[in-house]
């Protein structure tokens, strides 16, 4: 739907009417714009010189943001059965967070990354192969970098961030690194356990070998796993681990998030996350425990 200039104009000369009718017709209308009217009012908000107008502007967009990409979500995560698209699920929790994305430049910095592995694939390569080619463009020619592996900063923890800056912790790094491997139709899963998961590459229904992020994508066989929990300061069961398809980078990244923002005391944020992880059902993956 079109925005009238002259009617959101007037729409928001509203925004400081105390009366609640007025209140829910206004969001009612703003409302029935669509998911354009939040980017309609964030540019009407930098043309603002009126502090306290501005932001009930920006308060009035993100409000509106959350329930349209709230209700986004509830449809991606009850569409037909079959593979969830990862970026379009990146896309949609990204901009719950934050109002000031937007979907073409979004689009257009992914297609950077996608395009540079694409053009160097090939279906005549192994598995191993392909996958070490993958990570001389992630880590080595588009910088990819790993920060905040204790998930203590919210600026790492975005993957449209870590898009932009090229830094991310684990999970924005690995949810954009299955992105990847989702448009080029590489055969990369997850096996996930209590307050973990790891990347792994699957052929003939059996994982071949395992891909550390921690460690620029290396790659590693049954033989070394153990090894690489201890590392990382797990002790874990091999009988607790379960094979999960892509789609559950989705519930691990939208779990990273909420413990990011709880450990930060963002109520606030920590209620949305929370709403957020129960559209995408009650299965989870990550048990931390915060250490003082």
């Amino acid at each position: 739907m079109r925005i009238d200039s002259d009617e959101l104009e007037s729409l928001v000369a509203l925004f400081d009417d105390r009366d609640s009718v007025v209140s829910t017709l206004v969001d009612e209308r703003l409302a029935s714009f669509g998911p354009e009217v939040v980017r309609a009012l964030r540019n009407r908000a930098d043309r603002e010189t009126n502090p306290a107008q501005k932001g009930a502007i920006v308060e009035r967009a993100k409000a509106l943001n959350i329930n349209f990409r709230l209700a986004d979500l509830q449809d991606f995560a009850t569409r037909s059965p079959g593979p969830l698209s990862l970026f379009e699920g990146s896309w949609i929790i990204s901009s719950l967070l934050d109002y000031t994305l937007i979907r073409e430049r979004y689009e257009a910095l992914f297609f950077r990354c996608s395009q540079e592995y694409l053009a160097e694939a090939s279906d005549q390569r192994t598995g191993v192969e392909n996958i070490r080619i993958l990570n001389h463009i992630f880590f080595h020619r588009l910088h990819f970098t790993l920060y905040d592996v204790q998930l203590k900063e919210p600026q790492y923890a975005l993957v449209s961030d870590a898009l932009r800056t090229k830094n991310g912790n684990p999970f924005a790094l690995s949810f954009l690194y299955l992105m990847i491997c989702q448009e080029a139709g590489l055969p990369v899963e997850l096996v996930c356990f209590p307050g973990g998961f790891i990347p792994v590459y699957v052929e003939g229904g059996k994982v071949l070998f395992y891909i550390n992020i921690y460690r620029g994508g290396e790659i590693f066989l049954q033989d070394r796993l153990q090894a690489f929990l201890k590392a990382a300061g797990l002790q874990i069961d091999e009988r607790t681990f379960r094979r999960r398809d892509e789609s559950a980078m989705l519930t691990l990244y939208l779990e990273s998030l909420l413990y990011i923002h709880s450990r930060g005391k963002d109520d606030k944020m920590s209620v949305l996350l929370d709403r957020a992880l129960g559209i995408l059902g009650p299965e989870r993956y990550l048990t931390i425990e915060e250490q003082d």
